[in-house]
């Protein structure tokens, strides 16, 4: 959604101004017009007034228009107006080329990723361990002892990509297809994703594209959950025996005090669920829906706040960076003696996050071709719901060893 705009661009003195100008003038007071000194960078025209009607009614037209004669539209408040209402036009040379799919990859790589969760899935499971060579470990008949963690996992991780895919589809934004990510360590993956191949035309777009994936992810993460632990075991770990415990979130212990009518794990008796492949799938998938929804730079969270905030929302980012800064802190032993009470909530793993968001992710959001249109208010509603089940899906330490 980041892409360059193609350097390609048609000549203005070959095609007027005045044609650019004609084509947004029918929906815009114009009061006042500007030709950029350096038309690469910030345009080749710049119209500022009043819209005639809601943008979200005009600016389709506009780019679809100014498309087609290599041209691109930019819609943002006035800056440095006193009048209210006041926006700008900049309209700048070239279009972005989508580039040809190769849905050979796609596939490729999703082949891959259900080897390595079939892989890690039957680890999970006590056979695993009656087997001596890495030929056995990867034999089909082990392998398919590990189908319900990889059936489960992949299932909540394309129901999340195709949500994105689906709603870019439906608003006619260029997507690709899936890429899943194999890693035969851990959880068998490191997720999915898909990439936009053009710019997000408005905020309202990027907010039904940006929700979309989550929802329909934790549709099927939340049943699995619930039928995976209702088929969990519940016992007293035992002593004197290394063992991986999974982090809670608010929604997981809800989950848990519906099916086992405890707070668990009980911390007057030790008891605790032991999970099985579902319920260690339906975990990952809520986890690495709440890590997606963080409201921090492209990830789903990020889309969402700055969908409903604008560059308001900068605040939320950096807000959410230092919380994960201070819960990676909080992870050193020598601040857990100095206060003790961080000790349940620091985890170093943070810093790894920290890291992707500051080189790769980015902190705060890029605005929308059209960062004028505001949500309806029912994408608000929307909105506020997808920022409670962050709050509900978050886990503050997601792994230690007890």
């Amino acid at each position: 959604m980041n892409d360059p705009l193609s350097s390609a661009a048609v000549e203005p003195a070959v095609l007027q101004q005045k044609q650019l100008r004609a084509i947004v003038e029918t929906d815009l007071r114009i009061e006042s017009i500007q030709s950029p000194r350096d038309p690469r960078k910030e345009g080749v025209l710049l119209l500022c007034g009043r819209l005639l009607r809601p943008s979200h009614l005009v600016f389709a037209r506009w780019q679809a228009e100014l498309g087609q004669l290599g041209f691109t539209p930019l819609l943002r408040a006035a800056e440095g107006s006193p009048e209210e209402g006041r926006v700008c036009v900049r309209i700048m040379a070239g279009i972005v080329r989508t580039s040809r799919q190769r849905p050979w990859i796609n596939a490729l790589l999703f082949l891959l990723t259900v080897v390595s969760t079939l892989f890690v899935g039957s680890l999970y499971s006590d056979v695993a361990l009656e087997f001596q060579s890495a030929w056995e470990l990867l034999h089909p008949a082990n392998l398919a002892r590990g189908l319900p963690f990889a059936a489960s996992l992949l299932g909540i991780l394309a129901a999340h990509e195709f949500g994105h895919y689906f709603a870019a589809r439906y608003h006619k934004v260029a997507v690709t297809l899936p890429y899943f990510i194999p890693m035969p360590l851990t959880f068998g993956t490191l997720g999915a994703f898909i990439q936009l191949k053009e710019p997000i035309p408005d905020r309202r777009k990027l907010f039904d594209i940006g929700v979309a994936g989550p929802l329909a992810g934790l549709l099927l993460a939340i049943p699995l959950l619930l039928v995976g632990l209702s088929t969990s075991e519940v016992a007293i770990p035992p002593p004197n025996t290394p063992l991986m415990l999974e982090g809670n979130s608010l929604l997981y212990l809800a989950a848990k005090w519906l099916i086992f009518g405890a707070l668990l794990p009980d911390p007057a008796t030790g008891r605790d669920v032991f999970m099985n492949q579902v319920t260690f799938a339906a975990w990952i998938g809520l986890l690495v829906t709440a890590l997606n929804l963080l409201p921090v730079g492209q990830l789903d969270g990020g889309h969402t706040v700055f969908a409903l905030f604008g560059r308001k929302a900068r605040y939320i980012n950096l807000a959410a960076v230092g919380l994960l800064a201070l819960l990676a802190t909080a992870g050193f032993p020598f601040v857990q003696e100095l206060l003790p009470a961080l000790a349940s909530v620091g985890y170093t793993g943070w810093f790894l996050w920290l890291f992707l968001i500051l080189t790769l992710i980015g902190v705060e959001h890029p605005p929308a071709l059209d960062d004028v249109t505001t949500l309806d208010p029912r994408r608000r509603l929307v909105g506020i719901v997808v920022i409670v089940l962050f709050v509900l899906l978050f886990v503050p330490v997601p792994l230690r060893m007890v």
